[in-house]
C-alpha cells in the first residue's frame, strides 16, 4: 500500500506540474492573487498580512469545513491540515474528539491546542456545538510565536475560529438542510471454523467461540443457543445445562438456529442504519457602518445504537454598529443539547460471542437479562434498562467597545461570560435470575448530577499605528488580560429502586453518601499584562515581537508570575529583488524564537495538599475523625513546565502562485517537566508531583497545492500535506528511566528517558538471536520474560493529507484522504478475543491436532534449530495435550503477553467525498430565489488497516482525554461510515 500511495502522488503531482508549465506557456488568462497581501487574523483578533506573519498559520475556508456537511467542525478539519492530528475520544452518539497541534509537549499536562471563537478563549466541546455553516473561517496558529500573546493557554497551539456576520446589501435569507445515513465501518475480524462452546464441545450458554468445528457432526443441525425463554416444565425456574448440549426440560424454548455462521457478520448486523438530519437558517443584512445575522440551527441524531440519541437547538446573533469614533460589537449564542444513551460497555457484551450465535434474534427479548450466555449481559436488555441522560445548557455573550482616538489610536475592550450548566441522570433497572445456574443478579441504581462553569474573560487592548518613516511602519499593541473560572458539581444516587420505573433519589433504599460521589466546587484566576510590536520595512521585511508577563493563581504567590517573550523576522525576496523569470514568482522566509510555560497538571488547590473525606464521614466507626491523607501529592513550590520553541519555515509559489509550497521545521523544549516522584513509605504518601525532567520535540510541516488546470468554467485544485514529529524524553526522574502515562494491565504506554515517542511495554517471548520464539523441546511451549519489553513506538513516522476539488460550471467535486505511516497501538479487545476463542489465527488450523508455535526454535547441543516438529502441550480438561494445548495457550499464555496484543496504526482514509451542483442566476430567473445548490456526500467511505490490524480498533480512536495515545479500551463503538445528501437555498 505504501508503493502504491507514493507511486500515485508522484505520478499525480509530476503531471500538474507538467499541465501548469504547459498551460502558463498557452496563456495564462486567470492570474492568482498575490498570495502575500491576503489579511490573516492572528492572536487577540489582531489582523496581518501573510507577508506579515512570523510564524506558521494555515487558514482553512468556510467551504473545506462544510464540503461533506459533517456535523462536527473539529473532524471536518482531518486530512486538511499539516501537524494537526485529531483524536476521537468517544466515538458514541456525542463524539468528542481532541484536538493536537505538533505533538506533545506535556508528559503529565494537557497537550490540547487552545480553541478561540470570535477573539475569545472557548473550548473543543464549544466547537463542537456550533453549527459549522456558522464558520467563516478556522486559522491554524501552528508556530510558537503566533500564538505566544495567549500565554500559557496557547503553548499548544491555537485553533481560531472566526464566525459570519452580516453582509452588506439587503437582507439575504439562507436554509442550509442534509440528512445522512450512517452505518458501522466494520467490527473485529473472527474466525469462522469453530463455534459456540468449550473443550471442544457445544455448550448453549458459553461465551467462548472454543465449541465443535461447523464441518463437523453438529455442523448444519437446528440447535439451540443461550438461555431458555420460559419455564417449559413449570418447576420454577430456567433448567440450564451448563456442561455440555444435553437437553434441558426448558430447551424447546430457547433460540433455534443452524449450527454455522450466522450470516456474513452477527455483531455488525446488531447495529442499525443511523440517521442525522441538519436544519439550519440564517438571516443577515448590513450597511456601511452596521451588520446583523441571526441564526436558528437543528441538529438531530439517530446513532447507530438503538434509542441512543442528540438533539442539539442552538441560536445565534451578531451584530456591530460604527458611531462616529464609536464601535460596537456583540454576540449572543445559545445551545441546549440531549443526549440518551445506553452503556458503551454493551460493544464488549457483542464481542463476547461466536459466529454462530443469532445475536438479533433476542431483540424481542429485552426483559432478559442475559442471552447466549449466562456471563455478559443481553445487549437488548441493556439497552432498554441501562440508560444514560444530559441536558446542556450552553451561553456565550461576547461584547466589545472601541473608541478610535484618532487616526493612529484607537482602544478596544472586549468581554465574554461563558456559562455551560449540565444535568445529567443515569440508571439500571436491575435484574433477578431464575435460572438455575444463578448468574450473577443485577443491582438496580439511579444516580444524578448537577454541575455548572462559568468563565470571564476580558481584554483591554490599546493599539498604535504609525508610519515612522516612509519604508518604516510601526504597529504597536499594549493590554491586559483577566481571566476567572468557577465550577460547581452536586451529585446523589444509590443502589436498590424501589418503585420500578420511578427514578428518583428518594426512592432509592440504599442511598449513597454524599462523600462518596462527585461533589465539588472551585474557582481559579489568571491575569495578564502583554504587548505586541510589528515594524515593517517597505513590503518585504517584518518583524514582529512579543512580550506577556502572567500571574497564575494555581501557583504559589512564589511561582505564579511568569513571563513569555518571543521574536520572530520574515522576508520576501520576492519583492526585495527582481528575480527575472517567469517560474519563481513568489518567496518567504521566516523564522522565530519563543518562550512560554504550561501549568495544566496543576489542579486547583493541589499545592494546598487537602485531605479527603472517608468512609462515615465525619467520624469513623470506633469514633475518630473520618479524613484521608491522598497518597498522591503535589510540591507546594511546583512550578509551571517552561517551554522553549525555535521555527524555520518558507512559502514558495511558481508559476503565478499556481503551485504553492509552505514548509516549516521546528523545535520546542520542555524543562522543569512536572512528574510524578516515587516517595519514601517513610513520608506517608507514595508520589510527589514536582518539576523534574526535559521534553523534546521536533517535526516539520509541509503544505503543497497545484492548480494544474484552470480556465473561466473549469478549476482543477490538488492538494498534499506532510506531518512528522518525534518527542524524546531527555530526563525524567533520578529514581527511574521511565514513567507510566496510561494503558491496560497487559500493555502499558510509557515515557522512556532516549527514546522517540511514547512507548508501549509489556512482556514477550524470549527469543533467540534471530528473533525465534524459543520453546521447550520437550512441550513446545514458550518463556515469557519476567521484566518489560519495549513493544514499539506509538508515534507515527509520517502522516499525509490528500485533498483535491473540480469546479466545472455549476459542478463541483471534492474529496480528502489521509495515510498514517507506522506508530503502534494496542487494545483490550485482543485479550478479550484471545481468552474466548474467536481471533482469527486461533481457528485457522485443526484444533484437534494442535499446532506448532509459529516462528519458533529450540535448543540442540548448544545451538538453536528451527521448530517444525515439536507440538505445543498442555495436560488439561480434554485428555488430548494437543487440543488442550491451544485453549491453554490462547488463554493463559497468548491472552497475558503483551507482545501479541500490539500492532501496526498504520492507515489509509477516504476522508470525504462530495458532489454538488449550484444552479445560475439564469436558471434562477423569476423565482424568487438568488441561490441553490443541491449536493450528495460520502464520509470515510474507505478505510484501509494495516494487515496487522484485522479491524481491532481504529488508531485515531483512545480512551480518555490523557495523554496515552496509541491505546484503546474495550468500550470504543466501532467507526462510522455515512453517505447523505445536502441543499442550501439563497432568498
Amino acid at each position: 500500500m505504501k508503493k502504491l500511495t507514493a507511486s500515485v502522488l508522484l505520478v499525480v503531482l509530476s503531471s500538474s506540474f507538467a499541465f501548469v508549465n504547459a498551460q502558463k506557456r498557452k496563456n495564462d488568462t486567470i492570474r492568482e492573487g498575490n498570495i502575500g497581501e491576503v489579511v490573516i487574523t492572528g492572536a487577540l483578533g489582531l489582523k496581518k498580512k501573510a507577508d506579515a506573519q512570523t510564524a506558521a498559520v494555515q487558514v482553512v475556508s468556510s467551504d473545506q469545513i462544510t464540503a461533506a456537511s459533517n456535523p462536527n467542525a473539529v473532524l471536518a478539519l482531518q486530512g486538511k491540515v499539516s501537524g494537526v492530528t485529531i483524536t476521537n475520544t468517544n466515538s458514541s452518539v456525542t463524539g468528542t474528539p481532541k484536538i493536537q497541534i505538533r505533538g506533545m509537549r506535556s508528559l503529565t499536562g494537557n497537550n490540547n491546542a487552545l480553541v478561540v471563537i470570535d477573539n475569545v478563549i472557548s473550548s473543543a466541546a464549544a466547537l463542537n456545538q456550533l453549527a459549522p455553516e456558522l464558520i467563516e473561517s478556522m486559522n491554524i496558529l501552528k508556530g510558537s510565536q503566533a500564538s505566544a500573546l495567549y500565554g500559557s493557554d496557547g503553548v499548544n497551539g491555537v485553533v481560531l475560529v472566526t464566525t459570519k456576520r452580516g453582509n452588506k446589501g439587503k437582507m439575504r435569507v439562507t436554509y442550509n438542510g442534509s440528512i445522512d445515513f450512517e452505518s458501522v465501518l466494520n467490527t473485529p475480524e473472527r474466525q469462522r471454523n469453530y463455534g459456540q462452546g468449550w473443550y471442544g464441545g457445544k455448550i448453549n450458554v458459553e461465551n467462548g467461540s472454543w465449541g465443535a468445528p461447523f464441518n463437523g457432526s453438529l455442523g448444519g443441525q437446528m440447535v439451540a443457543y443461550g438461555i431458555p425463554l420460559a419455564d417449559v416444565n413449570g418447576d420454577g425456574q430456567i433448567d440450564v445445562n451448563i456442561d455440555d448440549n444435553t437437553p434441558t426440560a426448558d430447551e424447546p424454548s430457547s433460540i433455534m438456529s443452524t449450527y454455522a455462521p450466522y450470516g456474513k457478520n452477527n455483531v455488525k448486523d446488531f447495529f442499525q442504519t443511523g440517521v442525522i438530519m441538519q436544519n439550519g437558517v440564517t438571516a443577515n443584512v448590513g450597511d456601511e457602518n452596521s451588520y446583523l445575522l441571526m441564526s436558528i440551527d437543528h441538529l438531530q441524531r439517530e446513532f447507530v445504537v438503538a434509542d441512543d440519541k442528540l438533539k442539539r437547538l442552538s441560536a445565534f446573533l451578531k451584530a456591530g454598529t460604527k458611531f462616529g469614533k464609536w464601535s460596537f460589537d456583540a454576540i449572543v449564542n445559545y445551545t441546549r443539547q440531549t443526549t440518551n444513551t445506553t452503556d458503551s460497555s454493551l460493544y464488549e457484551d457483542l464481542l463476547q460471542s461466536s459466529v454462530d450465535i443469532p445475536i438479533t434474534a433476542y431483540k424481542n427479548y429485552p426483559d432478559n437479562g442475559y442471552a447466549w450466555n449466562i456471563y455478559y449481559q443481553n445487549p437488548y436488555w441493556a439497552i432498554k434498562h441501562q440508560r444514560f441522560n444530559t441536558t446542556t445548557d450552553r451561553l456565550n455573550l461576547v461584547g466589545s467597545v472601541g473608541y478610535k482616538i484618532n487616526k493612529n489610536i484607537d482602544v478596544l475592550y472586549r468581554s465574554n461570560f461563558q456559562y455551560v450548566g449540565a444535568f445529567s441522570n443515569q440508571w439500571n433497572d436491575g435484574w433477578s435470575s431464575v435460572i438455575n445456574t444463578a448468574p450473577a443478579a443485577i443491582a438496580s441504581s439511579y444516580f444524578q448530577s448537577n454541575s455548572s462553569q462559568n468563565r470571564y474573560y476580558g481584554d483591554l487592548l490599546v493599539n498604535f499605528n504609525y508610519d515612522l518613516t516612509d519604508d518604516i511602519n510601526m504597529k504597536l499593541n499594549i493590554g491586559h488580560n483577566f481571566q476567572n473560572f468557577a465550577y460547581n458539581t452536586t451529585s446523589a444516587g444509590g443502589s436498590g429502586i424501589i418503585i420500578p420505573g420511578l427514578y428518583q433519589v428518594w426512592n432509592l433504599a440504599n442511598p449513597s453518601n454524599p462523600y462518596g460521589l462527585d461533589n465539588q466546587r472551585g474557582s481559579y484566576n489568571s491575569q495578564a499584562v502583554f504587548a505586541n510590536l510589528d515594524l515593517g520595512y517597505k513590503d518585504y521585511l517584518y518583524l514582529t515581537g512579543t512580550a506577556r508577563n502572567e500571574w497564575n493563581s494555581v501557583l504559589s504567590k512564589e511561582e505564579r508570575s511568569y513571563f513569555f517573550p518571543s521574536v520572530g523576522l520574515s522576508f520576501i525576496p520576492t519583492k526585495a529583488f527582481d528575480f527575472g523569470g517567469k517560474i519563481l514568482s513568489y518567496m518567504k522566509v521566516y523564522g522565530n524564537i519563543s518562550g512560554t510555560a504550561n501549568s495544566s497538571s496543576v489542579g486547583v488547590y493541589s499545592i494546598r495538599n487537602y485531605f479527603g473525606l472517608g468512609s462515615g464521614f465525619p467520624f469513623t466507626a470506633s469514633g475518630g475523625l473520618s479524613f484521608v491523607n491522598p497518597t498522591g501529592q503535589t510540591s507546594n513550590n511546583i512550578s509551571a513546565e517552561k517551554v522553549s520553541k525555535k521555527e524555520l519555515g518558507l512559502s514558495l509559489g511558481f508559476w503565478n502562485n499556481r503551485v504553492l509550497l509552505n514548509g516549516s521545521v521546528y523545535q520546542d523544549d520542555t524543562t522543569d517537566m512536572i512528574t510524578d516522584t516515587n516517595t519514601s513509605i517513610a513520608s506517608g504518601i507514595s508520589t510527589l508531583r514536582t518539576n523534574i525532567g526535559k521534553l523534546r520535540n521536533r517535526g516539520i510541516d509541509a503544505d503543497i497545492t497545484v492548480t494544474p488546470l484552470k480556465s473561466e468554467d473549469f478549476r482543477w485544485d490538488i492538494g498534499a500535506n506532510l506531518t512528522t514529529y518525534s518527542m524524546e524524553v531527555l530526563e525524567v526522574t533520578p529514581d527511574t528511566d521511565r514513567v507510566a502515562i496510561g494503558g491496560s494491565t497487559l500493555v502499558g504506554v510509557y515515557a522512556v528517558k532516549g527514546m522517540k515517542g511514547l512507548q508501549l511495554m509489556g512482556t514477550d517471548f524470549v527469543r533467540d538471536d534471530q528473533g525465534r520464539i524459543i520453546v521447550d523441546r520437550n512441550t513446545g511451549r514458550p518463556t515469557v520474560t519476567s521484566a518489560l519489553q519495549n513493544l514499539g513506538s506509538t508515534n507515527p513516522r509520517y502522516l499525509w493529507g490528500f485533498n483535491t476539488s473540480i469546479n466545472y460550471k455549476g459542478f463541483k467535486l471534492t474529496a480528502t484522504a489521509d495515510w498514517r505511516v507506522g506508530g503502534k497501538m494496542t487494545t483490550e479487545i485482543l485479550q478479550n478475543m484471545a481468552f474466548n476463542g474467536t481471533l482469527p489465527e486461533s481457528g485457522n488450523f485443526v484444533r484437534e491436532s494442535g499446532f506448532i508455535m509459529p516462528n519458533s526454535s529450540y535448543l540442540v547441543n548448544g545451538q538453536y534449530i528451527a521448530n517444525n516438529d515439536v507440538y505445543y502441550q498442555y495436560s488439561g480438561v480434554t485428555g488430548n495435550a494437543l487440543y488442550d494445548g491451544v485453549e491453554y495457550y490462547y488463554q493463559s499464555q497468548f491472552n497475558t503477553v503483551g507482545s501479541n496484543h500490539v500492532f501496526s496504526g498504520s492507515y489509509f482514509k477516504l476522508r470525504e467525498v462530495a458532489l454538488s451542483y449550484t444552479f445560475s442566476a439564469e436558471m434562477l430567473r423569476n423565482t424568487g430565489l438568488t441561490g441553490i445548490t443541491l449536493g450528495v456526500h460520502a464520509r470515510n467511505p474507505f478505510v484501509k488497516y494495516s494487515d496487522s490490524n484485522k479491524n481491532y480498533a481504529d488508531p485515531e480512536t483512545s480512551t480518555g482525554t490523557g495523554n496515552a495515545q496509541g491505546y484503546a479500551g474495550v468500550s470504543q463503538y466501532p467507526s462510522i461510515k455515512s453517505y447523505g445528501f445536502s441543499v442550501n437555498v439563497n432568498f
